[in-house]
């Protein structure tokens, strides 16, 4: 719950407290923030655990953070408010989805949130039918089901842009993709591959019809994300 002062007993807005989710310590250094709220967008420093944004009260709003590194890849972290004060990188995918879909009371988005934390990775989702669901009353579980995924082995360390699967990466050496495809990581010069001349990091696209049908192309950073 949101902790309010005496003058904002009688106000339409409220000051609310969010928390910021950790920064694994593998991952390019992270240089800062780029979080919004509203029509706020504000820049804190790598060390900042929480932001506090004025709100409407009791109005679902969306926050999204972007961590800033030397590698413009990362997907944000976010939470819907008033479900949520603590800021994840599920939530991000929730966020996506709600600025998509702004103001619909009717859905349930705090029981979303609570699903998505569970998720591998929200972005392999199939968007367009969660988006579906969402928009015509017929939402189901079964819809943040990933589907078609592989798991994919390779030689040479890559990023997700979804920070969480990154752990996996690190330890199993693999990738999930979505049958047919194509997805981004991002590629440190030099990290388990022939040296190359360039930028410190390229995005690498893995795509697969199958485990033993598998194609990876080099493209330069950055990398343009619509709909973020």
């Amino acid at each position: 719950m949101a902790v309010l002062c005496s003058c904002e007993l009688f106000s339409k807005d409220e000051t609310v407290e969010f928390e910021l989710p950790q920064w694994p310590d593998y991952l390019p250094p992270l240089q800062g923030w780029e979080i919004s709220g509203v029509a706020e967008l504000v820049e804190a420093p790598p060390d900042r655990r929480h932001v506090s944004f004025r709100l409407p009260r009791n109005k679902p709003v969306c926050i999204t953070a972007t961590p800033i590194t030397e590698v413009p890849f990362f997907k944000p972290a976010g939470t819907i408010y008033p479900y949520s004060q603590k800021i994840t990188w599920s939530g991000g995918y929730a966020a996506y989805l709600f600025k998509i879909i702004p103001g619909d009371e009717q859905f349930n988005w705090e029981k979303l949130l609570e699903t998505l934390e569970g998720c591998e990775n929200p972005w392999l989702l199939d968007s367009q039918k969660v988006l579906e669901g969402i928009a015509y009353n017929s939402f189901s579980a079964g819809k943040l089901k990933i589907t078609n995924s592989l798991c994919i082995p390779l030689d040479f360390k890559v990023f997700s842009s979804y920070v969480p699967e990154n752990h996996t990466i690190q330890a199993a050496g693999t990738v999930t993709v979505i049958k047919n495809q194509p997805e981004l990581f991002a590629l440190r010069r030099g990290s388990g591959t022939p040296d190359f001349a360039g930028p410190p990091f390229y995005a690498v696209i893995i795509s697969a019809a199958s485990a033993k049908n598998i194609s990876l192309d080099l493209v330069s950073l950055p990398i343009i994300k619509e709909g973020l």
